[in-house]
């Protein structure tokens, strides 16, 4: 895109959003070269609903239960897609090579129902990226394929905890429970695995003997703001590129001048947090 464009975003949410207000806050600010064009929440109640509606971001709200249940779950999985290759990478068994347990099988569909009308319902903001912010629901190959084209990755996530380290919903928890000295944030590409995909960015911060996991949780949401914004201005100015060496992962390099100066006040800011 070109690099005097603002990036166009739209986010999903489950819960509070307080990444999602931390965008918003800096593009007012005119510190952030994205705009939100619309956000999604699978949760009627969630407040991050809220925070786009005082904003005046569009909003909409794809309740997966009333989805997977308003229509008949013999709906064929399509078929150009490795849904017992996915199921494997999530952990889920599968009977053979194929994906045969009825169980299975009624989730996916359910699955793929749901997120063919979250893409429906952002087809006409026409997004450059998909941003996932305290998103609580897994996302299937339908979804990814969608926008992972033409060797590209356009959907993008935060997670609390250094990957590979800690996958899962509970990064902080169990960045503490370990008993680690130091914890991190990531920003990565999302691809059909569990917190698997390509990692754009990382933010560390220390942990301290007298901290409780609060603690830790509240020092590590203050760099995913400033992270994940950061994230979106590299990919709006073309700063972020994807190597892909021969027999190996994906590796992504960040081409801004700065970007050694980014990573230490990121580090500034954790130790005086």
């Amino acid at each position: 895109m070109n690099p005097t464009e603002l990036l166009r975003v739209a986010v999903l949410v489950s819960g509070g959003g307080t990444n999602l207000q931390a965008m918003l806050d800096r593009g007012r600010a005119g510190k952030l070269k994205a705009e939100i064009v619309a956000v999604v929440s699978d949760n009627p109640e969630a407040f991050g609903l809220t925070r786009a509606r005082q904003a005046g971001v569009p909003c909409h709200t794809v309740r997966y239960g009333v989805v997977e249940t308003g229509g008949p779950t013999t709906d064929p999985l399509p078929g150009d897609l490795d849904w017992a290759a996915f199921l494997r990478r999530r952990r889920t068994p599968t009977s053979g090579d194929s994906v045969k347990v009825p169980e299975q099988i009624v989730r996916l569909r359910r699955m793929v129902r749901a997120e063919r009308e979250i893409i429906r319902k952002l087809a006409p903001y026409r997004p450059d990226y998909v941003c996932l912010a305290g998103y609580m629901r897994l996302l299937s190959p339908y979804f990814l394929d969608h926008f992972n084209r033409d060797g590209g990755y356009r959907v993008v996530n935060i997670h609390p905890a250094l990957l590979p380290a800690f996958p899962g919903q509970h990064g902080y928890r169990d960045t503490f429970d370990h008993g680690c000295k130091w914890g991190g944030v990531t920003v990565h590409y999302v691809d059909e695995g569990e917190d698997s995909g390509p990692v754009i960015a990382q933010a560390v911060y220390p942990i301290w003997p007298e901290d409780d996991p609060d603690a830790v949780r509240r020092r590590g949401l203050a760099l995913e703001y400033e992270v994940y914004s950061q994230v979106l201005n590299w990919l709006a100015a073309g700063q972020v590129a994807i190597n892909r060496p021969a027999g190996a992962r994906p590796r992504v390099v960040i081409t801004d001048p700065a970007y050694r100066r980014i990573v230490t006040r990121w580090l500034d800011l954790a130790m005086t947090g």
